[in-house]
């Protein structure tokens, strides 16, 4: 393994290498790489530079923990609407881990501010991503991120409605109720589709959707 020549401290008080591993010889350096990581930017206030350095650090990691770490903290800690910050997080939601992925459409959401056509774009991106896990993330993002109303946001998420996994189906009629004028047509008319659906809980989800969008 490479061996640290220096350390930089954190604002939270962890010690985070300058120059990160680029291999691990033994499971050993892997825990504690990963042990020194525990408890970053818990108790960051927002906007900190140090720590977002710190993030910048991390997010060229070979580990994929360190990496989640580094994006799970940049949506905690970034002031919202941070541009260079969510360049990183767009940069990540192509990271080649899973869970680095999640973690990135998560933090996008957090920060981006609502209607940021950029940050809805990026996104969606993730709605074909290979992981379902990632697919739900990005499709309750969306509903977040989205604007009330917005036709194409909502046509966006018109796929996801035929996904393989459950989740993404009920997360689809959540973000689509979320966007969705009162009494809007299309979407009404697609949640009652729904009601057709194999599984019993993406039928009752669309139930209770339909009511809201009638009331």
């Amino acid at each position: 393994a490479v061996p640290l020549l220096w350390q930089v401290p954190s604002s939270t008080g962890v010690h985070l290498p300058s120059r990160c591993f680029a291999s691990f010889s033994r499971p050993q350096e892997l825990h504690r790489h990963r042990k020194r990581l525990e408890g970053f930017a818990k108790d960051a206030p927002r906007g900190d530079s140090k720590t977002l350095q710190a993030c910048q650090d991390l997010l060229r990691d070979d580990d994929w923990f360190a990496r989640k770490t580094a994006v799970d903290a940049i949506g905690k800690v970034a002031n919202h609407g941070d541009e260079e910050q969510l360049s990183l997080l767009y940069k990540h939601l192509e990271d080649e881990d899973i869970f680095v992925r999640e973690a990135a459409v998560d933090a996008a959401a957090a920060i981006a501010r609502p209607g940021d056509d950029v940050a809805v774009s990026k996104v969606a991106m993730r709605l074909a991503d290979e992981d379902c896990f990632v697919r739900a993330r990005a499709v309750v993002a969306l509903g977040v991120l989205g604007k009330k109303g917005d036709v194409e946001t909502l046509a966006l998420l018109d796929e996801m409605f035929e996904d393989g996994f459950v989740p993404v189906r009920k997360r689809a009629i959540e973000a689509a109720t979320k966007l969705a004028p009162p009494r809007d047509a299309s979407v009404m008319a697609r949640l009652r589709r729904c009601m057709d659906d194999a599984d019993r809980g993406v039928r009752e989800e669309a139930k209770e959707a339909l009511a809201r969008l009638q009331a």
